[in-house]
């Protein structure tokens, strides 16, 4: 073989070999980035079972005590004033204004409050994890995660509208519009549950598909509320809260 010959076979090799190089180094890459969009929580789909991880927000605490009654009467305070009065059950009655994913939020609000002679506190929400074991794959996998994430992902929707009334970024009526399309697609999602999962009720999915039906409810009093003896911020707060209590029950339940 000349050196010519010996020189073009030699390229060919190093090409063949770069071009392996760099396949596998692609498939590397690929694989790293899945693993690391599953790690960061952008995807919570594993197989046999979807989730919602456990998470924590952080309540402006107007009030509490051990009397349901007085909790009441704070309660109603709060709500003409543009927060939630939303009574929170734990080892006390617990009268909140607001929540937030951030605690450092709730801190400036905090100061805010306190600034202006509101005396409140910061009480934090824990919640669970969810996780229902499911043989299904496909549209029917990602519908039930989406059902199983609702509850967080429609109290973040809630808390963006309420805060967008509040800095007077939307009015009312421009409000009450983007709780609609929440509403729609919030209703999609249930609907498309309920027909892939009709005929499949397990304990744990039954538990789901009751709490939806509830949801359901409160968006449905949340759109249809029209009068203006409570701030509608409030009403928007209240349902968040609700929305929250909900997600509480249904951990406790499956």
């Amino acid at each position: 073989m000349t050196n010519k010959n010996k020189s073009h076979t030699s390229s060919k090799i190093f090409v063949i070999l770069l071009t392996i190089f760099c396949i596998a180094l692609c498939i590397s890459f690929a694989e790293l980035f899945s693993s690391l969009i599953t790690t960061s929580g952008l995807s919570s789909v594993k197989d046999g079972e979807v989730k919602q991880n456990a998470f924590n927000l952080f309540a402006i605490n107007l009030y509490q005590t051990e009397t349901q009654s007085l909790a009441f009467e704070n309660a109603v305070l709060a709500k003409k004033q543009g927060g939630a009065g939303y009574i929170w059950e734990g080892d006390n009655f617990y009268v909140l204004a607001s929540c937030y994913e951030n605690e450092a939020d709730a801190k400036k609000v905090q100061e805010t409050l306190q600034e202006n002679g509101t005396t409140c506190s910061i009480y934090t929400l824990t919640f669970d994890s969810l996780a229902i074991e499911t043989t299904s794959s496909g549209q029917e996998k990602n519908t039930l995660l989406q059902s199983v994430q609702i509850y967080k992902n429609l109290y973040k929707q809630l808390y963006d509208l309420s805060v967008s009334i509040d800095t007077q970024l939307l009015s009312e009526i421009e409000a009450k519009i983007n709780l609609n399309e929440i509403t729609s697609n919030f209703k999609k999602i249930k609907a498309n549950f309920t027909a892939l999962f009709n005929s499949q009720l397990t304990s744990s999915i039954l538990e789901l598909k009751l709490s939806l039906e509830n949801v359901d409810v409160i968006l449905d009093e949340l759109t249809q509320y029209s009068s203006t003896e409570t701030p509608y911020t409030s009403m928007v707060k209240y349902a968040y809260f609700e929305i929250l209590d909900e997600y509480t029950d249904l951990t406790k339940a499956v």
